[in-house]
């Protein structure tokens, strides 16, 4: 299935027209999530189902963590439960800038 033509500008560096909304699932959910607007993520919950998008939230969430942090506030109020929100919010708050912007992707061998 392919993408509506206004999500073009989301994905300015990739070959859009090749873009499969089943093959390249997580790249465009976690793409919506961090540079859409509310037109752009209406539509996402068009195209997947709340949990499809809860999934790769998480998956980003515990794994690589790939999505900016105020993005991570954003969507971390509506999928992850209070208690682990607000644990993650108050670890991030204790942090200090060295911390703060050290590198989160790990490298797998």
């Amino acid at each position: 299935m392919k993408l509506p033509e206004d999500f073009k500008i989301l994905f300015k560096n990739y070959n859009f027209e090749m873009l499969d909304t089943e093959k390249h699932k997580e790249l465009i959910i976690k793409t919506v999530l961090a540079n859409g607007n509310w037109e752009h993520i209406e539509k996402l919950f068009t195209f997947y189902s709340s949990n499809e998008i809860k999934d790769v939230f998480l998956k980003d969430f515990y794994g690589a963590r790939e999505l900016p942090i105020p993005t991570i506030y954003l969507w971390g109020s509506i999928f992850l439960d209070e208690k682990e929100y607000w644990e993650y919010r108050n670890m991030r708050s204790k942090m200090n800038l060295v911390e703060k912007w050290k590198q989160t992707r790990k490298i797998h061998k």
